[in-house]
């Protein structure tokens, strides 16, 4: 399957489908002892193909020719294996990568290296070799890996990439049939035109899980991920989430609890021209559910979401400010206080159709 961008293809709806929402505040205050509970019994069981590179670096040159700064490295040329390469990389070194399918697991532990596929994720792939563990490894490094497709990731642990204690940049990447896409815990981390599709995980982010990390997403596109408890697509624990330009289409939490496309808990979320769409959940939250956090959510469209709760966007013990975004008929924002008297602020709203439904619910 070709998975695409959707962010501009599905803005164009009619009027007497959507409200489109100039400027919406909410404050969103609820005394959610059984989120509380959920979230105490989790967290506790817890593209170069010229011979020459940009800079003069020649790629027919063999490592040792190179010295220990910036060198550039072959595979399989140099090295039939790409942790072979990265065994002997120092620090500032490059490694390029011919097309191919490597059936190995990858580990850069303290290195600050680049990792690039030649001809990118469509002919270069990252195989699950059965042993268990993430198929690609970063920790205590500050690197880059750019063009590659992760896949078959099986065990416990058997995402596709995991980044640990790091600064990474992940660019042109594709992560699929993992058992979670990609985990990021007290990280930076940077994801570029990637693809994050069809990956499953028995409790939390089908897609992408962070831990107290920094994540940005800009260009990327999170579909049909599932997870058993929380977050289908994208699960937070504290730290950011910054998304920009990203589609989550069709994720889903499978047996209960909420967030289909999305859910923060203590994480700060801000969204801006994206599209939650199709996503699905057995509880509230179907696109987004928010605890104990901010969103701010600009120019973006959610559309076709449903779960057999109440509504589709939620919070709890959580401030949204969404303005300049589309709720399409079936998609509802609910805000609960603990007070007997919710409330909801809509200003400067477009239109408001009877069916987007704004929801205050006690």
């Amino acid at each position: 399957m070709e998975y695409t961008n959707q962010t501009n293809q599905i803005v164009q709806t009619s009027s007497s489908q959507k409200a489109i929402l100039g400027g919406l505040s909410l404050t969103l205050v609820v005394g959610a002892s059984l989120v509380a509970l959920w979230r105490g019994a989790f967290v506790s069981s817890l593209n170069a193909a010229n011979t020459t590179t940009s800079n003069g670096m020649n790629l027919n040159a063999e490592p040792d020719q190179l010295g220990n700064n910036a060198a550039v490295i072959l595979v399989p040329e140099h090295f039939a294996t790409i942790q072979g390469a990265i065994d002997q990389a120092a620090d500032g070194s490059v490694i390029f990568v011919a097309p191919g399918q490597y059936r190995e697991s990858i580990r850069i532990h303290g290195k600050d290296i680049s990792l690039q596929a030649i001809s990118g994720a469509a002919t270069a792939s990252i195989v699950g070799s059965g042993r268990g563990g993430p198929i690609a490894l970063v920790e205590n490094s500050k690197c880059m890996i750019d063009g590659f497709r992760i896949q078959d990731g099986r065990g416990a642990n058997g995402r596709g990439l995991e980044v640990q204690s790091s600064n990474a940049t992940i660019v042109n990447c594709t992560f699929t049939n993992n058992a979670g896409g990609v985990s990021v815990f007290n990280s930076k981390a940077q994801f570029i035109r990637c693809v994050i599709a069809e990956n499953r995980a028995a409790v939390a982010g089908g897609g992408l899980w962070s831990t107290q990390s920094d994540v940005r997403m800009s260009d990327c596109t999170v579909q049909d991920n599932a997870a058993g408890t929380f977050g289908g697509g994208v699960y937070a624990l504290g730290g950011s989430m910054q998304l920009f330009n990203v589609s989550l289409l069709q994720n889903r939490v499978m047996s209960g609890a909420w967030g289909g496309g999305l859910y923060s808990d203590r994480g700060n979320v801000d969204m801006n021209a994206c599209v939650m769409q199709g996503n699905f959940s057995h509880e509230s939250g179907a696109a987004m559910y928010v605890l104990d956090a901010s969103a701010k959510i600009r120019d973006t469209t959610f559309k076709g979401n449903s779960s057999t709760g109440e509504a589709s966007v939620v919070g709890a013990n959580a401030a949204f400010d969404i303005q300049s975004s589309i709720l399409e008929n079936e998609t509802q924002v609910i805000a609960a206080q603990a007070s007997n008297e919710p409330s909801v602020e809509i200003a400067s709203a477009d239109a408001i159709e009877a069916s987007a439904l704004m929801m205050a619910a006690k």
